[in-house]
This record gives structure tokens, sequence and C-alpha cells, in this order.
């Protein structure tokens, strides 16, 4: 990664490889769902950590993993279009983490670091609660560093964005109707 001054963090969902074994993901899910019980005894969080763990680096290829070479993709093309390195990172399931990306781009030269989400829709945990601690923590750790959480999305970009993909759907149907 180039020294740049600037740089992206791209925070997607992230999600189990396909080939990680199906029952693994639902020990998984049944132990974060658990919440309070899963932290209070020592042995069930190990096996969450364990079990989480074991999903985030599963080995990652683009046929098990369509979602992250989608979500990789999207960062090549966000980091051409910007000009400045634009790193992929993941909420759970996929590695590397939120903080460690940013810790990355930081290490790299980032004096600023933009964290922006891929999830766009207001009310979901991911973005208004484990994003946004992930990126607390980092400007804790990063005190020099100016850390940027580009949420939430004003809601009309949002609409323009949709009405956008609409209309294109609609101007390619009557085209070949036509």
């Amino acid at each position: 990664m180039p020294s740049s001054p600037v740089a992206v963090v791209l925070a997607a969902h992230g999600a189990p490889a396909t080939d990680y074994p199906r029952m693994r993901v639902g020990l998984l899910m049944m132990l974060e769902f658990s919440g309070k019980l899963a932290q209070r005894l020592p042995p069930l969080r190990a096996w969450r950590e364990r079990l989480a763990t074991q999903a985030a680096t599963w080995p990652r290829t683009a046929e098990n993993d369509p979602y992250k070479a989608a979500v990789d993709r999207l960062a090549a093309h966000l980091s051409r279009r910007l000009g400045c390195p634009v790193l992929a990172a993941y909420n759970e399931f996929c590695t590397p983490p939120i903080g460690q990306a940013i810790d990355q781009a930081i290490a790299g030269g980032a004096r600023q670091v933009v964290v922006a989400p891929t999830m766009l829709v207001r009310g979901n945990q991911h973005t208004e609660l484990e994003i946004l601690e992930a990126v607390v923590q980092a400007r804790r750790r990063h005190t020099g560093a100016l850390i940027h959480y580009a949420w939430p999305f004003e809601e009309g970009l949002l609409v323009s964005l949709l009405a956008e993909v609409v209309t294109q759907h609609l101007s390619s149907s009557a085209t070949h109707q036509a």
C-alpha cells in the first residue's frame, strides 16, 4: 500500500465462507445470541471466540466467498476513483476486522482515515453500534490521526441512488419490450 495522508476503510458486514461447516456457523450464532450468558461463562466465551476466529480466518476464494470478492472489487474501484488507498474490512466472519484495517491505514502513513460502511440504511446494530465502537477504539489508539465515521448516510443520497437504479432497470425493460 503506497503511503498516502488519506485512506478509506470500507466497512462491510462479512459472511462465512460457503465451505465453512454450517454446524459451526450455527453454533457460533447460538453463542452470539446467548448474549450475557456466554460472556459470564468463560468456557462459552472461549468457545465463541475460537469459532469466530476460525470462521474469520477460513481460507477465502472468489468461489467460496463471493461477498468478500465483491467487497474487494468495490474497494479497488473506489481506490482508483478517489486516488487513495481503500482497505476492505469486515464487522464479522471475515478478516481483517475494521479496527485492524484502521491500524493498517495509519501504519501506512494515513493521517486521516474515513470509515465508510457498506450497510446503507439506519437501524441496524452493526452500523449504529459495532462499527462505531471499532472507530471509537481506534481513535483512542491513534490520538494523532483524524478518524472519521461516514455515517449515517444522508437519506436524499440513498433515494437518489435507488431512484437511479430503478430508472435504469425501467429503461432497460422498456428497450427490451420494444
